[in-house]
């Protein structure tokens, strides 16, 4: 889930429509078996937006592991950007527990309570005051948006311990659908273990919705082997 949330790209390019309520539902596999849902909810405005995610293990893994994600945060729309104000994160994966408070706006962001589950040293935000949250990154990478925005992102997201740098710009056409390549690179706050494999490769696969291309399928790698969002 951890990397289902921080992987999934892409930056503040699209803009916000107006009382835009957006609730969108994926099935994670891990290795081909059904991991999970991941649960997504937001309301935007011309001003502000709120959003919610939260991850629940089901098929043959849910058996065998309980991983549970419940993430929040709070913003304002700036220019039809979204930019956090305050960002909530409880996370347990199995192998790391979080439990935070991230204030974002205004200057540079930092940890304000909680347990960000890592003896790595945090990464320095001095350079970070435009850095999002991993779920204003999922919320904008997977949310309805133009054919012409689609492919063109590159994000600094910082979780309250890590910094990491979200790029998804190559494009191939498959029909009518559009595939972005790009990749997910681990820049500081995290451990030697982890930083083994500093970059990790990411895909969307958009489809059109009307007027719009609506993301269908996310796929990237974990320690765990090919993991891959689908659309329900």
């Amino acid at each position: 889930m951890r990397a289902a949330i921080v992987l999934v790209l892409c930056c503040l390019a699209t803009p916000a429509a107006a009382g835009e309520r957006t609730s969108m539902r994926f099935d994670l596999r891990l290795l081909g078996l059904r991991a999970g849902v991941i649960e997504i909810a937001a309301n935007v405005t011309e001003t502000a937006y709120a959003a919610r995610s939260q991850f629940k293990t089901a098929g043959l893994i849910g058996v065998f592991k309980r991983l549970r994600a419940d993430i929040s945060v709070q913003g304002t729309v700036v220019g039809g950007s979204l930019r956090p104000r305050e960002y909530t994160e409880a996370i347990d994966d199995g192998h790391r527990v979080t439990d935070v408070r991230v204030h974002f706006a205004p200057g540079q962001p930092r940890l304000v309570s909680g347990d960000t589950g890592s003896s790595a040293p945090p990464a320095n935000t001095a350079a970070l005051n435009g850095a999002i949250d991993p779920l204003t990154l999922l919320l904008v990478a997977l949310r309805d948006q133009p054919r012409n925005e689609v492919c063109r992102f590159s994000a600094d997201v910082f979780d309250g311990h890590r910094h990491a740098v979200i790029t998804l710009k190559e494009h191939q056409d498959e029909g009518a659908a559009i595939v972005c390549t790009g990749a997910y690179r681990r820049v500081a706050g995290y451990s030697d273990s982890e930083r083994r494999g500093s970059k990790v490769g990411i895909s969307v696969t958009y489809v059109p919705a009307g007027a719009m291309m609506r993301a269908e399928r996310v796929a990237f790698d974990t320690r765990l082997g090919p993991a891959v969002m689908e659309r329900r």
